[in-house]
């Protein structure tokens, strides 16, 4: 695995540490786990400050009906435990990408987009919070989307053909410039040339301008879009219009620590549209509280709550 970086390094403390908050709250921790902790805790001054941090998000989270309003307060107090587990030990193994960070060749850490150029002469442009797989053979050059969106500009060689694996989609470039996005769904987005995309027996050919997605019935959607628009985050932008709230935070959490939750549907159904800038996560922040009526509570550096207000 390449660029393993102190933000790697610092990722691992705190999924241990989130470990030991989640075991040592529990009712069956025993006297072993305790002394297991005590040592983990004396081997690096970093270890008791991140357990320090992951014990007070516990008590940030126990203070959140407070804040609630009473309509919600029974969904939140009620679930107190799965915002700890989503906040902490979520936020790790599937927030931060661990496992697909170190099944990885190349990955990027949250808030830092990457151009990799790979050995055919091929780029990658790779988004915030990230992670692809290089598998290039003598009859095929083929890439792993394991986490998050990648941008392709591809070099040309019809002997081995550029092929793009999602999550149930792949996508073999016939000379072109294409983005392949991972998560929820996969999908693809077209920039230049002429993509195939495929999933199981169905196949569609994709044209400039075109989009492709699998939907919630594992159907191949095809469709036009602003490619441009949608794939803003290389210049630093992300551009939405009339996309639902929750997709939107989606998206802006590649660029802060931490997980966004959204507490409710009617939050997450809400439209937006703007541009945001990737490097000032807090004023988009203070936008969308302005402009929608919700409410965006900072817990900590690890989770944002978002509701209705």
């Amino acid at each position: 695995m390449t660029n393993v970086s102190g933000k790697a390094i610092e990722d691992g403390i705190a999924e241990e540490a989130a470990g030991w908050v989640a075991r040592l709250g529990s009712r069956d921790a025993t006297d072993a786990d305790h002394r297991r902790f005590e040592l983990w805790k004396m081997q690096d001054p970093a270890h008791a400050a991140a357990f320090e941090e992951m014990s007070s998000l516990w008590g940030d989270l126990a203070a959140v009906p407070k804040t609630v309003a009473p309509r919600r307060r029974r969904v939140v107090g009620g679930g107190i435990a799965a915002l700890l587990l989503m906040g902490c030990l979520g936020i790790i193994a599937s927030g931060t990408g661990l496992i697909a960070r170190y099944r990885s060749d190349f990955y990027t850490p949250v808030g830092v987009i990457q151009r990799i150029d790979l050995d055919d002469g091929s780029v990658v442009t790779l988004n915030a919070d990230s992670a692809i797989k290089v598998r290039y053979g003598q009859t095929e050059r083929r890439i792993v989307v394991l986490r998050g969106e990648a941008f392709f500009d591809v070099t040309p060689n019809p002997a081995r053909p550029f092929v793009v694996s999602g999550d149930e989609t792949q996508a073999i470039a016939l000379g072109t410039h294409y983005a392949v996005r991972v998560g929820d769904r996969d999908e693809v987005m077209v920039e230049e040339g002429h993509v195939a995309v495929t999933s199981g027996p169905q196949r569609a050919v994709i044209d400039a301008g075109g989009t492709a997605h699998l939907d919630a019935e594992g159907h191949l959607v095809t469709g036009s879009g602003d490619v441009a628009n949608l794939t803003s985050w290389r210049s630093g932008k992300l551009v939405f219009s009339g996309r639902p709230l929750g997709e939107v935070l989606g998206q802006i959490g590649r660029y802060q620590r931490g997980r966004i939750m959204v507490l409710d549907d009617k939050a997450s159904q809400l439209r937006v549209s703007g541009v945001f800038a990737v490097n000032d996560v807090d004023q988009t922040f203070a936008a969308l509280q302005e402009s929608l009526p919700i409410r965006i509570i900072r817990l900590s550096d690890w989770v944002t709550l978002v509701r209705s207000r």
